[in-house]
């Protein structure tokens, strides 16, 4: 299987329409997909149209199945019955994953919080690769210069997605250029997620962007997102 950790560099930055977004394109390339919530605001699921009030989810030690939403798409809440005193580990959830056993070329994507330390598991585990999901801002611009000041090589599996972007927007417009030259391709996903009314409307009818509005800009955006995440994953 393919583990896709998806998380905000700060919080707002939108991993969890990230998610849902990529988990439509890959299905439509034909991929399986298994998207899980490590988030307990726990709003992965109301993307795939899961009931708001649902109590189960992964955190429940009795949970031994996936929600199966498509064919080839299931989704795997955090939960909203979770014991603030037990909370859940990276360990605790590969317990799940192997109780689960996706198929071998299944994309986990991870709704991950800001918090936990998936960089961690980079080093540990190739199965793994981190999308850090950042907006051009200049509040995202200070925290990647802190990460690359901090840590001069990043790990090679880990990239960087700009979401939510503007380009009539002059300073955002520049600060992709000057990310470019400072990340290259290996490190910033050549491809943007455009800001996009579709997203929210489709969260709104409780739908994956490829069920509510296949021809939006922002679908053909997650379908690059797709295109380059199979060329990536895979190729690693």
């Amino acid at each position: 299987m393919h583990i896709v950790a998806v998380q905000g560099i700060r919080g707002g930055c939108g991993p969890t329409s990230i998610v849902a977004g990529l988990a439509s394109a890959l299905e439509r390339l034909g991929k399986p997909v298994l998207a899980i919530d490590l988030c307990p605001s726990n709003l992965l699921g109301l993307h795939f149209g899961l009931p708001f009030d649902e109590p189960s989810g992964w955190t429940r030690r009795t949970q031994q199945a996936a929600f199966r939403h498509k064919e080839l798409i299931s989704v795997l809440p955090y939960g909203r019955d979770a014991s603030p005193s037990s909370e859940p580990t990276l360990e605790h959830l590969a317990q799940v994953l192997q109780q689960l056993q996706p198929a071998d070329d299944t994309y986990v994507l991870l709704d991950a919080p800001t918090d936990l330390d998936i960089r961690n598991q980079l080093e540990h585990n190739r199965q793994v690769h981190l999308l850090e999901v950042v907006e051009a801002d200049p509040c995202c611009h200070v925290l990647l210069n802190y990460q690359l000041n901090d840590t001069p090589r990043l790990p090679k599996r880990q990239h960087f997605l700009i979401n939510r972007f503007q380009p009539a927007r002059r300073l955002s417009h520049d600060l992709l250029q000057l990310w470019r030259l400072i990340l290259g391709n290996e490190l910033l996903v050549p491809c943007v997620i455009h800001e996009d009314e579709a997203i929210r409307e489709a969260l709104a009818r409780k739908q994956l962007l490829g069920e509510s509005a296949p021809q939006s800009l922002a679908m053909q955006d997650f379908l690059a997102l797709a295109h380059w995440c199979v060329r990536t994953v895979e190729a690693s």
